[in-house]
C-alpha cells in the first residue's frame, strides 16, 4: 500500500498542491471570517448503539401497518397470538430475574463485594474506532479513550476496536499497539474488528486482541518492514558538488540521500531491518501462539477469508454483524472523541500533517538509525 503511494505520486507536486490549498484556505479565512478561529479541545462522547434505529423502526412499522394486505380475520388471529407470545416472554423474563437473584445471593454469601457483583451482572460492550495513517495520528485520541475505559470497565466487559489501517511508521504503530495492550494487561477482553484493512502496522495492533473478526474481503497481514531512500551521490559527482556529513558514532548514518553508500553501510541498513522484522514476528507470536509465523511473516497479505485459514483472524464477519449479535445480551456503548475546531482549521491542520508525512516518507525513509523513519 505504502509502496504504491510512493511510486505513483510525486512528493514535490503533492506537497506544493497541499501547501497552496492550505494557504488559500487561510486567505479565505482572513477575508471572510471576522472572528478568529477558536481552538477547542476535543471531548469524549458516548452513544448507546442498541437503540440507534429505534425511532426509525417505529416509523417504519407504523407506515407498513397502516395498509395491511392481510384480511381482518388473519390480523385478529395474529394480534391474539402476539398477546400470548408477550405473556410467555414476560414469564421467561421473570424466571431469568429469579435466577439472577439466586446467583447474587450465592455471591453475597461468599463475601463478594456488592460493586463487583453489580459489574458482573451489568457487563457492557464498549466500542472504539481507530483509522490509521502513515504516522498513526489517531493514537492520541486512542490513548485518551483507553485511559478513560481503564477507570470504568470491569473484567466482565468487552472492548471492541473497529480498526482500519494499512500500516506506517514502526515506532508510531508500536505505541498504538502498546495502547491496546494496556487493556489486556488490566484483564479486559479485547476484540478487534477489521472491515477494510489491517496490514503491517495495522496488523501489529490487531494481533494484540483476544479475537480478530474480519469481513471477507478485508486485507490482512503484510508482516514485514520496508525502508527506502533515493541517493544523489553520482549526480553530485557529475556536477562537482561536494557534500559533507559529520557524525560521531560508527553507525550514526549508514545510508543517506547525498553521501556515497558503502557496502558496509548497506549491510548495516539491512541488518537493522531484519532486527525490527524479527521483533515484529516475535510480537505476533507472543499474542497468537498457534501461528506458523514463518509462513505468514513474508510481507505478503491476504483476503480475510484466506487469512482465516492461516490463523491470522478468528472469525469472518463484519463489525456491524458482530456488534448486532452482542446487542441481544449487552448494552453496546460507542466511545468517540469529537473535535470542536472549525472545519477549515481542521482541514488546514490535516494538510500540514499530510505534508509533513509526505516529506518524511519521501525524503528520510531510509534513516534506519532513527526508528521513526522505518515503515511497516
Amino acid at each position: 500500500m505504502s509502496e504504491f503511494f510512493v511510486e505513483h505520486y510525486t512528493f514535490y507536486y503533492v506537497g506544493v498542491t497541499l501547501f497552496a490549498l492550505a494557504g488559500l484556505l487561510l486567505i479565505l479565512k482572513l477575508l471572510f471570517f471576522r472572528k478568529p478561529f477558536k481552538s477547542k479541545e476535543g471531548y469524549i462522547g458516548f452513544k448507546r448503539l442498541n437503540n440507534r434505529f429505534e425511532k426509525d423502526l417505529h416509523k417504519l412499522e407504523k407506515l407498513t401497518s397502516e395498509e395491511s394486505p392481510l384480511p381482518k380475520g388473519v390480523l385478529k388471529l395474529l394480534k391474539k397470538n402476539n398477546k400470548k407470545e408477550k405473556k410467555e416472554e414476560a414469564h421467561q423474563k421473570k424466571e431469568e430475574a429469579n435466577n439472577i437473584l439466586a446467583k447474587v445471593k450465592d455471591q453475597l454469601s461468599t463475601n463478594m463485594k456488592s460493586t463487583e457483583i453489580f459489574k458482573k451482572h451489568t457487563a457492557k460492550v464498549y466500542v472504539l474506532s481507530f483509522v490509521g495513517d502513515i504516522m498513526a495520528h489517531g493514537v492520541e485520541h486512542l490513548r485518551e479513550e483507553i485511559s478513560l475505559l481503564l477507570q470504568v470497565a470491569s473484567p466482565a466487559d468487552e472492548i471492541v476496536v473497529r480498526l482500519s489501517s494499512p500500516g506506517g511508521a514502526v515506532a508510531h504503530y508500536g505505541l498504538a499497539s502498546a495502547q491496546l495492550a494496556r487493556l489486556k494487561n488490566k484483564g479486559l477482553s479485547l476484540t478487534v474488528c477489521v472491515d477494510v484493512i489491517a496490514a503491517s502496522g495495522g496488523y501489529m495492533m490487531a494481533a494484540v486482541a483476544d479475537k480478530i473478526v474480519a469481513s471477507p474481503f478485508a486485507f490482512i497481514g503484510s508482516i514485514g518492514v520496508v525502508a527506502g531512500i533515493p541517493n544523489f551521490h553520482k549526480v553530485f559527482q557529475k556536477h562537482d558538488i561536494d557534500y559533507y556529513l559529520f557524525t560521531a558514532g560508527k553507525y550514526k548514518r549508514t545510508v543517506t540521500p547525498f553521501s556515497e553508500v558503502t557496502e558496509e553501510g548497506k549491510q548495516k541498513f539491512q541488518e537493522d531491518l531484519e532486527d525490527i522484522h524479527k521483533a515484529f514476528k516475535q510480537h505476533v507470536v507472543d499474542n497468537r501462539k498457534d501461528l506458523n509465523i514463518e509462513e505468514v511473516a513474508t510481507g505478503d497479505y491476504w483476503l480475510a477469508s484466506q487469512a482465516y485459514e492461516r490463523g491470522l483472524v478468528d472469525e469472518i464477519m463484519t463489525s456491524d454483524d458482530y456488534l448486532t449479535s452482542k446487542m441481544k445480551d449487552f448494552d453496546v456503548i460507542e466511545i468517540k472523541t469529537h473535535d470542536h475546531r472549525h472545519w477549515m482549521e481542521r482541514l488546514f491542520q490535516r494538510n500540514i500533517h499530510l505534508l509533513k508525512d509526505l516529506i518524511s516518507f519521501g525524503k528520510d525513509r531510509g534513516g534506519v538509525e532513527e526508528p521513526h523513519k522505518l515503515y511497516q
